[in-house]
């Protein structure tokens, strides 16, 4: 597993972590027996034997990087989710993370400065982007022409803003608006409050992949965990 150099603009509370995965190796014993009941079913649920694999090292992996900063094991660790499925420490508010998978690599970010979304996707998808514009851009996107080239660096900026929210993706894709920032930073625009605080990076990504994180910040009006509704995951 690697940590990411990341841009001189992205807080130094915020660490993302690149694991490159061999899905034709067999399933992890080891990796397999960290994660809880449910995190087991939901893994074996998967048809294909890849995304058996990538599920499982995955949230393995999780479970390693945060148990070090929780001085916890690994398979001791809880977690809950929102009613959107944004999975949260059951027992701890200080510390903020996300996934994403994408082909044979998993990115997992962790933040001690509020919540935090990921997203990595491959660019080569296989589908005409341009059929896409109008469920994934916002009037103002399209009327500004965005100014972000790809369309797929555009798709991961807007993923990440709304991972850290912990909202449903298809559901507020129109609510905010990713626009060019100073340098290779972004802006995020959008009509809600609470929202406050909300800033977007793209960051490395292998050759073939785009990625990007984002994170609300703490001093700009975010709610704390007790003001969540959440259901345990066991």
């Amino acid at each position: 597993m690697l940590r990411l150099p990341l841009p001189e603009t992205i807080p130094s509370s915020i660490e993302v972590w690149q694991l490159k995965l061999n899905l034709r190796l067999p399933i992890s014993s080891t990796d397999f027996s960290l994660l809880s009941k449910d995190e087991r079913a939901r893994a074996l649920y998967f048809y294909r034997h890849e995304d058996r694999v990538r599920a499982i090292a995955t949230r393995a992996a999780l479970r390693r990087l945060l148990a070090e900063r929780l001085a916890s094991p690994a398979d001791e660790i809880g977690f809950v989710a929102n009613k959107y499925g944004k999975p949260f420490l059951r027992h701890e508010e200080g510390i903020e993370f996300n996934v994403s998978h994408a082909g044979t690599f998993s990115l997992i970010a962790i933040s001690t400065d509020g919540p935090i979304g990921v997203d990595i996707e491959c660019r080569n998808r296989g589908v005409e982007e341009k059929m896409f514009d109008h469920y994934v851009l916002s009037s103002m996107e399209r009327s500004s022409g965005s100014g972000i080239a790809n369309f797929v660096e555009h798709w991961v900026a807007k993923e990440s803003v709304l991972k850290a929210l912990g909202l449903g993706i298809s559901e507020y894709l129109q609510a905010v608006s990713i626009l060019p920032g100073e340098g290779s930073d972004y802006r995020v625009i959008h009509d809600q409050p609470e929202w406050a605080g909300l800033k977007v990076w793209p960051i490395d990504a292998p050759e073939g992949y785009a990625a990007a994180v984002a994170v609300k910040r703490p001093n700009k009006g975010i709610g704390t965990l007790r003001e969540r509704s959440f259901t345990l995951l066991e």
